[in-house]
């Protein structure tokens, strides 16, 4: 008789799981959003110009060999801008979605395991705010706190943490009367062990689905504030405000100037919004 190894190592036919979602994942958007996090990485340091160096021999220059994806009104050289503003808009994204994934869902799994009262007060909480327009909440909350990258990585937390707690705690709640859970607590174990390492896993596909979707939003409230003069200012690269700064031009018909950083936008906001309908799929078996 053969035996599964993965049938009795939980850690094992977790990772074959993981091995089977990878190999499932949709190409293009991986590919993309492959690409994109790799700007990220080393993205400034193998740009073929410096991003923050005006030429004013070369001002609003279309695409061409040496600019592949022409010059601003500074000739500022757009594909390493575009490149280098990758760090900015992704990586606060990632950074705040983080914070709000990993607090969220933490708070989510507790308030569904404990119940009660506990559970009510967090619900209404929760409900008060996202009864805010989301890009309004974002505004008032990064205005409030002074505009910096630090307290616009706190803005991304805070308005993805509710998401997080809301879907952690539908996923966790109905496990809460479980016999197994009963078996555990029966058997002495904590309250924080049975919610970290028993119950949480039990929502990984669907905190993953919510992670890739709210990266997503909040790249284009990043890309929004800063579109408004909010977050980063220019000359520092950023998507949102070199859709702005290049606005004025287009009736130049310079349309390069907006048009790649609002395209990269748009690629890497898609690319997220699939890769979170995959997720999506797997958690209701579909596919």
């Amino acid at each position: 008789m053969t035996v599964d190894l993965r049938e009795t190592h939980p850690l094992r036919a977790r990772l074959a799981r993981a091995m089977v979602w990878i190999s499932r994942l949709p190409r293009l958007p991986t590919i993309m959003l492959a690409i994109t996090f790799l700007a990220v990485l080393i993205g400034p340091a193998i740009v073929p110009h410096d991003p923050l160096q005006p030429n004013p021999a070369n001002v609003l220059e279309a695409p061409s060999s040496s600019h592949w994806f022409g010059t601003n009104g500074f000739g500022m050289d757009i594909f390493s801008r575009v490149v280098a503003a990758a760090r900015t808009d992704v990586g606060v994204a990632v950074a705040g979605v983080t914070v709000g994934a990993v607090g969220g869902s933490i708070l989510g799994a507790t308030v569904a395991y404990t119940g009660g009262w506990v559970d009510a007060v967090v619900q209404k909480a929760i409900e008060v705010l996202q009864s805010f327009p989301l890009f309004l909440f974002a505004l008032a909350l990064f205005a409030a706190l002074g505009d910096n990258t630090f307290n616009l990585v706190v803005v991304i937390s805070a308005i993805s943490l509710p998401w997080y707690v809301r879907v952690v705690r539908s996923v966790i709640a109905p496990l809460r009367e479980a016999e197994w859970v009963k078996a555990l607590q029966n058997a002495g174990a904590s309250g924080p062990r049975i919610v970290v390492l028993e119950l949480l896993p039990n929502a990984t596909s669907q905190v993953l689905g919510l992670f890739a979707l709210s990266t997503g939003l909040a790249i284009q409230v990043i890309a929004a504030l800063a579109f408004i003069g909010l977050g980063v200012q220019p000359p520092f690269p950023e998507w949102g405000s070199m859709i702005n700064t290049g606005a004025p031009f287009l009736l130049q018909g310079a349309w390069w100037v907006s048009t790649f950083p609002g395209v990269a936008v748009v690629l890497v906001v898609i690319s997220l919004h699939s890769l979170s309908r995959f997720f999506d799929a797997e958690t209701r078996g579909i596919g």
